[in-house]
């Protein structure tokens, strides 16, 4: 493809060339009529020298005469009269028709210059011929005529011709050096302009067009800068538009995940990729299948792109052992010209408010008999004291049935507001921990199950280094530590039986473990023996006093020190219960 500093270099050139071919052209139309003109005029004025000769000359004379102005003057000499008769001529030797018709003497015969250009039947060319009449007084006897061969002429023209062609070269040369030199300054303010343009299109928006030239191309650069200058502002404000997008895309706690209209993921964040357990930027441009090996999921999809509006469902998958719940939300995506462009899929993870939920119900349902039983009991009483067993003997064992129950009420309520000051000063951040030593709050936590302990004649065992440290809120590990002791005294199954409490550093926090050599607990309570109102053995729980509330008290107090609680245990070997808090 051609440049534009060729296009418009070979356009003045052609343009130049084409002036100087019209004016060397018209130069020589000119220089032949100068030239025919100018041997006219000098055959003319020869032709006049000869009739003044002859004037003065007898006609015996008179080719002598022409035979003198020939080898003079170089031109061929003729004398013709009135009737056409040769009566003289330079070239003596020829023989001669008639001259009447001949048009340049009949022109001089007529008083005037007779001029022609043709060919000679005496000589056998061309030659230009002139002539001028003879008079005497006011009459014409003849005609003196002189001719000149016209390829002398001819000769004239071409070397006049050849020097004007000479001539022609160097400006021709000039005019393609002008030629250049014009293109150049038109072409090479555009060609910066065109790479200031590219350095636009690659992203270089702030650069800018620095051109001088013509008011039409400075106008042009300048469009050029305020067209980069508009989208360079425009790009900023898509780019930070894009980046907010995208950092709020990123940031999103719900896995959103967008697919073409065959499946494929165009785009899907990092909740996706945690959710479905994938690598987001290696799962574009992949069949949904592939990345997310769930049929439900597929079929979601699919099911969102057949409706066309909104679709919402649960999702329950298992991942690692564990039962998910997801609520999937998707929409059909469409183009401008409202063809199917694909789904948007929103999956949101709400097994813990579904558990929550069931947590509720069972709360509501566990209070509600917990309250129940001893509310019933005491109303019984009452009604049976009221019917008139006041006074009988059993009337104290009916107080006592109903003081026990009142402080089992009492003893109910206050496990709930402490776990319900737990759970809010746990979520407020008001719990407050710092670097204390462990064993004087383990000190406190046996003293106060001693009396429970000495009761049952178990032994309390103690083993804490005095240099043992750790971050700490005294009050709520003491409470803890006594829900766990008081629990071990509660079931240890034999009397003179013993409860170690002990605790040492470990890599990384602090170990603290209660360990009792009672009933134990079978393996399938395991996983729910922190919920509240959960009893492995409920009438003898409740026989014992407990409320269900001991060890999920003891789990949220770990969890408001970072920590974690866990259980070992085996029917008939004891248990073991273990506080780990971080170092």
């Amino acid at each position: 493809m051609k440049t534009l500093l060729w296009k418009l270099c070979s356009s003045y050139f052609l343009l130049a060339a084409l002036i100087l071919t019209l004016c060397l052209a018209a130069a020589s139309l000119l220089l032949q009529q100068s030239v025919i003109s100018q041997a006219q005029d000098e055959l003319a004025a020869q032709a006049r020298l000869l009739r003044v000769r002859l004037e003065r000359q007898d006609a015996a004379a008179y080719g002598g005469i022409c035979a003198e102005f020939s080898a003079a003057l170089g031109s061929r000499f003729t004398v013709i009269s009135a009737a056409g008769q040769v009566l003289a001529d330079s070239e003596q030797d020829l023989h001669f028709d008639n001259h009447a018709d001949r048009p340049e003497i009949l022109a001089a015969l007529a008083g005037a210059v007779g001029v022609s250009r043709r060919r000679s039947h005496s000589l056998g060319k061309e030659l230009l011929y002139v002539a001028v009449p003879l008079r005497r007084g006011d009459e014409i006897w003849g005609a003196a005529r002189a001719a000149l061969p016209a390829y002398l002429l001819d000769e004239r023209l071409a070397y006049l011709r050849g020097t004007l062609l000479l001539a022609a070269v160097p400006a021709l040369l000039l005019a393609a050096a002008a030629s250049f030199l014009l293109a150049l300054r038109v072409s090479k303010p555009l060609q910066e302009i065109e790479q200031g343009v590219l350095r636009f299109t690659q992203g270089s928006l702030r650069h800018r067009i620095r051109i001088t030239g013509p008011l039409e191309i400075t106008n042009l650069a300048e469009s050029c800068n305020r067209m980069a200058a508009q989208l360079d502002e425009q790009s900023e404000s898509l780019r930070k538009q894009l980046a907010l997008l995208e950092s709020t895309f990123r940031s999103m706690a719900e896995a959103v995940i967008v697919l073409d209209p065959e499946g494929r993921i165009l785009r899907c964040n990092q909740a996706a990729g945690r959710l479905f357990s994938f690598d987001p930027s290696a799962a574009e441009q992949r069949d949904i299948q592939e990345v997310i090996r769930l049929a439900d999921v597929q079929q979601f999809f699919e099911k969102t792109i057949q409706q066309g509006g909104g679709a919402t469902e649960d999702i329950i998958t298992i991942s690692a052992g564990r039962e998910k719940i997801l609520s999937a939300n998707g929409a059909r995506l469409r183009s401008e010209s409202g063809a199917n462009a694909g789904a948007l899929l929103v999956f949101h993870d709400i097994t813990r408010l579904k558990r929550l939920e069931t947590m509720r119900r069972d709360f509501a349902a566990n209070v509600s008999h917990e309250l129940k039983t001893p509310i019933t009991a005491i109303s019984g009483f009452v009604e049976t004291l009221r019917d008139g067993a006041l006074h009988e003997p059993d009337a104290e064992r009916f107080l006592d049935i109903i003081a026990r129950n009142v402080q089992r009420l009492r003893t109910i309520i206050e496990d709930l507001l402490a776990l319900a000051r737990l759970e809010q000063e746990e979520e407020s951040g008001q719990i407050s921990l710092s670097w204390k030593a462990v064993r004087p709050v383990l000190e406190n936590a046996a003293a106060i199950c001693a009396k429970a302990a000495a009761e049952k004649n178990i032994s309390l065992e103690l083993d804490c280094p005095d240099t043992l440290r750790a971050r700490l809120n005294a009050p709520l590990l003491e409470q803890a530590v006594v829900n766990l002791l008081d629990n071990a005294v509660k079931y240890s199954s034999s009397q003179k039986s013993r409860v170690i409490l002990r605790a040492a550093q470990e890599q990384g926090g602090v170990l603290i473990v209660v360990q009792d050599f009672g009933c134990g607990i079978p393996r399938e309570h395991h996983a729910r023996l922190f919920e509240r109102f959960y009893r492995v053995d409920k009438a003898r729980s409740c026989k014992l006093g407990g409320t269900g509330l001991g060890l999920a008290i003891v789990k949220h107090i770990v969890q408001a020190h970072h920590g974690a609680v866990s259980v070992e245990s085996a029917p008939g070997r004891g248990s073991v219960f273990t506080v780990r808090l971080p170092g």
